[in-house]
């Protein structure tokens, strides 16, 4: 299994519903919203590298993800 943190910037308007969107993909064992650089935070934990590709590439696509930060981990 792999673990990933996923940094995430979201449209000021817009941050409730990704968070919440995101927050209930399967993939997502921990989440919170920050302040900062980023906006929320996600641990997910997945098969392999791909299946991370494919969690950020889904992420990408929801409306008011403006960018992304992932940290696999070793």
């Amino acid at each position: 299994m792999k673990r990933a943190l996923v940094l995430i910037k979201v449209s000021p308007k817009s941050t409730s519903s990704v968070f919440n969107k995101i927050s209930k993909m399967p993939e997502v064992k921990e989440s919170m919203q920050i302040y900062g650089e980023y906006d929320a935070m996600f641990l997910i934990n997945v098969k392999d590298v791909e299946e991370i590709q494919k969690f950020i590439q889904n992420i990408r696509k929801i409306n008011g993800v403006l960018s992304t930060n992932t940290m696999i981990e070793l």
